[in-house]
């Protein structure tokens, strides 16, 4: 289920069980445990891609036997006027000065190379970075999966917040709606869920998709970004991390307590409405938050 085989194959020899194929399925007959990760996050102007943009981009890269690695951490200047800026804290001056998408399309690019594509939201993620990407001439997307759907797809936990499923795991997270925060929370995830798929004998992609057919899985068809894909943009030197705006003060500091949460509350309703099905279970999770956050009612009409 959610994979789709393809057809051609080609007979290269004989085992005592039959005949053994060569097949190219991606990255679907890998072993998960020895194929490197690159876990990403971003903050938007808006909800729409090609008409929002990106104003934030971390990539953390998860190789095999080595310590998550954070690669591509900068703010992004979107050529139009920052939104949103009640949610993520970015605003118009902070991008200013920031390099464009097509002067760090190469930084992302490399920091793909030969990873599959994970985010704790994919299908938010995945879409802007592809839209991104087209813009500078990359269609090829890598195969990818959800962290947040690896809680229900493992039967160790509901879909949630980051911050909520950091919480039932035990990972540290410093500040939400921050891209390399978050990535960075969501690359620690992503170990703490490696237990759990050895426990359970999932070794591949392919056993991976065969727990839930969500939508992702289909993507282990495709092959990772490969050299021809990262040679084609330049890498570029001028990034502008967050960290460059203020270095000390932590997000809740630069905003009051109503912005925070408000993005906390944002967090839960993205998280509901991923995958455009919304359960009593995730009606009762929202109405628990707002309740926790006193989220006035102005404020939630606002925010649906």
């Amino acid at each position: 289920p959610g994979l789709r085989l393809r057809s051609s194959v080609t007979l290269v020899g004989k085992t005592q069980g039959g005949p053994r194929y060569a097949s190219s399925l991606g990255v679907a007959d890998r072993l998960i445990s020895e194929t490197p990760v690159a876990v990403v996050d971003l903050e938007t102007t808006g909800l729409y891609p090609g008409g929002d943009r990106m104003v934030e981009l971390a990539v953390v890269r998860v190789d095999p036997g080595n310590e998550p690695a954070l690669l591509l951490d900068t703010l992004i200047n979107p050529r139009r006027a920052v939104s949103a800026t009640e949610i993520h804290g970015i605003t118009d001056e902070d991008v200013a000065d920031a390099p464009t998408f097509d002067q760090v399309a190469g930084n992302l690019v490399a920091a793909l190379r030969g990873c599959v594509f994970a985010s704790y939201n994919v299908y938010f993620d995945a879409k802007f970075v592809q839209a991104e990407l087209s813009q500078v001439g990359v269609r090829a997307f890598p195969p990818h999966l959800c962290l947040m759907y690896m809680r229900p797809m493992l039967g160790i936990g509901a879909k949630c917040t980051l911050g909520d499923a950091c919480r039932s795991h035990g990972v540290t997270h410093q500040s939400a709606d921050r891209a390399a925060d978050d990535a960075l929370a969501s690359a620690q995830l992503w170990r703490r869920y490696a237990p759990t798929l050895a426990e359970r004998g999932l070794r591949t992609f392919a056993d991976l998709a065969r727990q839930r057919a969500y939508k992702f899985t289909k993507s282990f068809n495709a092959e990772p970004l490969g050299e021809d894909v990262c040679t084609r943009l330049p890498v570029g030197t001028r990034v502008k991390p967050r960290r460059s705006v203020d270095s000390t003060a932590p997000l809740h500091q630069r905003l009051d307590q109503r912005a925070v949460a408000l993005g906390e509350y944002w967090d839960a309703l993205m998280s509901v409405l991923a995958d455009l099905e919304v359960t009593q279970a995730e009606v009762r999770y929202v109405a628990e938050k707002r309740q926790s956050l006193a989220i006035v009612e102005d404020d939630i009409r606002w925010l649906h």
